[in-house]
């Protein structure tokens, strides 16, 4: 018994089944998750070592080589790529891209082994490695707390307190502040009553250690029970730090009468953040994995209005950004889109299959989605971004197999056969040879699903939602669509030839003309072949598009050593000339020093550097702000001219920071900048080229005083002593020791007075003091010499080789990547090469190439699988050869399409040209279906078996090729799928007509049927 028979015998188990979908399906909508784009693991890792007065070459040689050399050592290592600055190391480490989700949390507590293990053979000034594992998650409820008359320390009392309410509620993930200054207790000595009492600030520090822990004291038995003796308890409060007694020589002081005690921030500052000119708390929170962030966000609006009233007066939490709105907007857009997709599919049908045909099929493709839901809710697939596409994608191929079951009936019912017979008859039929297409379409787009790749996982929910959708589509074309066909469909009242009518007779005549003129019909298919092949050439070639946002980013770079405070300065000043220009602009909020959390998925991270600050800034719509992309370039290349601004987009896809790199590698830092110089000013040439830069950065000042062995140890003073004295007398001060408030930790900062602060003859003069000595003596007895030179401010490494990278971007926002580099490839390539020195291409054409290479590496399994179905289906090599024959011609119109829209040819128009290879072979294999019937159950001779089989499929074949273009048009403008609609719809459009001329073609050719055969 087929499943349809089964269905018409158990029409209530049937509507039973209907009604658990319906209602199911509605519920699942509005409990599954509901994120804005697709998770997909950003699988780095950043080790992040201070060394504390470590040059960057340095740190390069004593910290990151230790480092790099313990990660290399693990297996699944991709890339290892590391920045050493003065000071600090920051190891980025990528995994291969063909680890999954599940697997990184114990490669991550690999590495941290490895990390721990190498932690011995770090240099005895280097603090402990910090493994930072979470730099892919996404925060993208994102506040700003800000208020009028509140101090920062108050700013931030309040978002400790906000972040653990919040923290508890419900799908909230993690929490994490931005622009929370650490703070630290200052203990500034006068630098004068320090020369004229002869105070040894080690002393300082001493005291205020021996009285800054819990002293242990033990406890005491009285008869038959112990009590417990309460230690002597560290400072309460900064008056017991004020009160201290020092010892100096015979004398005593309070520390409050030979220097200020305050509270302050360490300087300088790690990232500060403002929005709209004020300072702000940045509060930062993540939906929990599978969660649905609009369940999120009214959870979190409940939280803060319970919270509000505790709130004091004036302090407000403002919306920075909001990805539950951008949810929303997009799941209003997909109903919108359903809406008219599902309107556009029925109109079709109507049209062509009458009232009653276009309705019932039109059921079936609201089942087919309902059905969906539950399986994709049942599987946790959100809804975000990839999967509301790939159901905007399948809509039209969601009608194929009810529609042939349905022009079958139809058709059958037309000669006169019983309703129920016909039904049947169409089914059983159709039922495998539809079985076998449907699973054709679905391995399609298998290459992507099994690609080891970023792009691949961001498409892993596309190939899920199809394989989901289209599968079910047959189940309910088979049961459904023949239940509802049974009792609506209506024979006619006469019996006539279905194909007696003009469309018919026209494609009949024109058909058999194809046919006749078999060799010709042939060269001019081959010929469209070769143009379509052409046009392919004259393609914009891009990796992803942008998206359309109503935010604009612009990334503020003073030149290297900069402080922290200019930048400040800079884009405070900016941001009130922006609100002067842009009536536009709603919000801006700054980021300086450092990138906010990742807030949404393709934002690009900057590690903390005092040159750097970030704009973002709001506008209403996206229109609004890509209108004022240009007027902005303008703008700050105009009135900050001294800076590097870059005005970005946010772009659909892996992260990528600049869409053209050129890597050099070698060992020699002044040989790896003149490599850079001289391909600037290659790209410098360009005119399309813009933001130009290298990843080194300009060179920066340094003062060095050289530390004599021999004059130092006459004075007893060690390196040590000469760091902390020098220490002393910087803005950020020599930390002597640890404040506790509460559960809160401050270090404790010894400085001098700012009138001696960073002035180089105050460090040159000021007093060495020993650990223990009792006399001090001047910096400048102690060293050899002292100069001023200008040093490397960064080493990069990539793949534990020096490396510079030189990056650029269009400066034409309508050219691409790919366009901008093959302008200059062959020339940069062609600079002349050291020995020992090796060059690449990074930015957007690397993950463009390992993507499609990814891709590719699968395309054989897919095709592999596609053909032994063909085969499966027809047992015949010849017929097999003319289905798979179909698959080249479906290039035919894609290059066309792509040209005319203007769309350029990146990872998602392949995706799209995947899914037409499958959907053309489908097509293809109906018709080679129907021409068997006809030649084996019809009994017709070969050339008219063809010729009906054509005429015959001419309706179904063009109504799903009809309804999948028609319901692929709404996301024709999508930033991201765009190009695979185009893609799709244009090839679609042309391989159909093809398929229809084209398979009849190529089996009167494989067969030699002659056309007199006909009568």
């Amino acid at each position: 018994m087929s499943l349809t028979e089964y269905s018409l015998k158990n029409k209530i188990v049937i509507y039973f089944f209907l009604l658990i979908v319906m209602v199911g399906g509605i519920s699942s909508y509005f409990s599954m998750g509901k994120l804005e784009d697709s998770l997909f693991t950003i699988k780095t890792a950043l080790v992040i070592t201070q060394y504390p007065g470590a040059s960057a070459h340095e740190v390069e040689q004593e910290v990151t080589e230790v480092i790099e050399r313990a990660a290399q050592s693990m297996d699944n290592i991709k890339e290892i790529s590391s920045s050493s600055y003065a000071g600090l190391s920051i190891v980025d480490i990528d995994l291969e891209e063909k680890l999954r989700t599940s697997e990184m949390p114990q490669v991550w507590d690999i590495l941290r082994k490895k990390i721990k293990d190498a932690s011995p053979n770090l240099p005895s000034g280097a603090k402990a490695p910090s493994v930072i594992d979470d730099f892919g998650d996404v925060y993208g409820m994102f506040y700003a707390i800000t208020g009028d008359g509140f101090s920062r320390e108050e700013l931030n009392d309040y978002a400790q307190y906000l972040k653990r309410e919040l923290l508890p509620v419900k799908q909230v993930g993690k929490i994490t502040l931005f622009g929370n200054r650490i703070e630290c207790v200052d203990v500034i000595l006068d630098d004068a009553k320090k020369s004229e009492l002869g105070i040894n600030p080690g002393i300082i520090a001493q005291v205020f250690n021996s009285q800054a822990s819990i002293a242990a004291a033990g406890q005491i038995e009285l008869q038959d029970r112990y009590v417990r003796v309460s230690g002597n308890n560290a400072f309460k409060n900064l008056d017991e730090i004020k009160n201290t007694i020092v010892q100096v020589g015979k004398e005593q002081f309070y520390l409050k009468d030979i220097a200020e005690i305050r509270k302050s921030y360490l300087e300088p500052a790690i990232g500060l953040f403002k929005r709209n000119g004020s300072d702000a708390i940045g509060l930062a929170i993540s939906t929990t994995k599978g969660g649905n962030v609009l369940s999120l966000a009214e959870n979190l609006k409940a939280k803060l209005e319970l919270i509000q009233p505790s709130l004091p007066l004036g302090l407000e939490i403002n919306t920075v950004y909001n990805e539950a709105h951008e949810v929303e907007v997009a799941n209003d857009a997909f109903i919108t889109n359903l809406i008219m997709s599902v309107g556009i599919v029925v109109l079709v049908l109507l049209l062509f299959m009458g009232f009653q045909s276009g309705i019932l099929i039109g059921s079936g493709l609201i089942f087919s989605i309902l059905g969906t839901l539950i399986v994709m809710n049942a599987m946790d697939i959100s809804l975000h971004r990839t999967s509301l596409a790939a159901i905007i994608i399948a809509m039209g191929m969601l009608v194929d197999n009810a529609i042939v079951v349905t022009d079958g009936a139809l058709v059958s019912l037309q000669r006169g056969l019983n309703r129920r017979k016909a039904i049947v008859n169409i089914s059983s039929s159709t039922s495998l040879p539809l079985l076998g297409a449907t699973f054709i379409a679905i391995l399609a787009f298998l290459p992507v699903f099994l690609a080891p790749n970023s792009a691949g996982e961001i498409c892993r929910d596309l190939f899920l939602v199809l394989a989901i959708s289209l599968t079910l589509s047959w189940l309910f074309a088979m049961t459904q669509t023949a239940l509802t066909n049974e009792r609506f469909l209506k024979a006619p009242k006469e019996i006539k030839d279905p194909y007696a009518n003009k469309m018919y007779l026209q494609f009949k005549t024109f058909l058999i003309k194809c046919l006749r003129y078999r060799w010709i019909s042939l060269a001019s298919v081959i010929l469209f072949l070769i143009v379509s092949i052409v046009a392919f050439s004259n393609l914009k070639q891009a990796f992803f598009m942008p998206l359309e946002k109503s935010y604009v980013e612009v990334d503020y770079w003073l030149p290297e050593g900069s402080s922290i405070n200019k930048v400040e300065e800079d884009l405070a000043t900016a941001e009130k000339e922006l609100f002067k220009k842009y009536p536009e602009i709603v919000n801006i909020v700054s980021s300086i020093s450092q990138t906010p959390p990742r807030y949404i998925l393709v934002a690009h991270n900057e590690s903390y550097n005092t040159s750097f600050g970030q704009l973002m800034i709001e506008t209403n719509s996206s229109e609004e702000a890509d209108a004022m992309k240009p007027g902005l370039r303008e703008f700050f290349a105009d009135n900050y001219s001294q800076a590097r601004c870059r005005v970005k987009d946010y772009v659909a896809g892996p992260p990528i920071k600049y869409k053209v790199e050129a890597r050099f590698m070698g060992p020699d830092p002044a040989v790896l900048r003149d490599l850079a110089e001289q391909t600037k000013i290659i790209m410098q040439n360009e005119a399309l080229c813009g933001d130009i830069c290298d990843d080194w950065r300009n060179k920066v000042l340094t003062w060095v005083p050289q530390y004599s062995q021999v004059k130092a140890a006459r004075a007893g003073i060690s390196r040590n002593d000469l760091g902390n004295a020098i220490q002393q007398l910087t803005s950020t001060g020599l930390g002597i020791g640890v404040y506790r408030e509460n559960e809160e930790q401050m270090p404790v900062m010894l400085k001098v007075n700012q009138n001696a602060q960073n002035s180089i003859s105050s460090i040159e003069n000021t007093g060495v003091w020993s650990q223990q000595g009792a006399y001090s003596v001047p910096l400048k007895e102690v060293v050899d010499s002292i100069e001023i030179k200008w040093e490397d401010s960064v080493i990069k490494r990539f793949n534990r080789q020096r490396a510079i990278t030189i990056k650029c971007d269009p400066a034409d926002p309508n050219v691409t990547g790919a366009t901008l580099l093959s302008y200059m490839k062959e020339e940069i390539e062609a600079i002349p090469l050291p020995e020992g020195y090796s060059f690449m291409w990074d930015g957007e054409l690397k993950p463009s190439q390992e993507s499609q290479e990814g891709t590719r590496q699968f395309m054989p399994v897919s095709l592999l699988l596609m053909v032994f179905i063909i085969i499966m289906l027809f047992n015949s090599v010849r017929q097999s050869l003319v289905v798979i024959a179909i698959i080249p011609l479906s290039i035919i119109g894609v290059g066309i399409g792509l040209f005319i829209t203007d769309n350029a040819f990146g990872f998602m128009a392949i995706v799209g040209f995947l899914g037409l290879i499958g959907m053309v072979l489908k097509n293809a294999i109906v018709l080679m279906d129907q021409i068997n019937i006809n030649l084996n159950t019809e009994g017709m001779q070969a050339f008219p078996a063809v010729v009906n089989a054509s005429i015959s499929r001419l309706r179904p074949v063009f109504l799903a090729a009809l309804t999948t273009i028609l319901g692929m048009l709404p996301i024709v403008t999508d930033p991201m799928y765009g190009s695979m609609a185009v893609t799709i719809i244009f090839g679609l459009l042309f391989a159909t007509v093809l398929t229809l001329i084209v398979v009849p073609l190529l089996y009167v050719i494989f067969y030699r049927i002659k056309v007199t055969e006909l009568n």
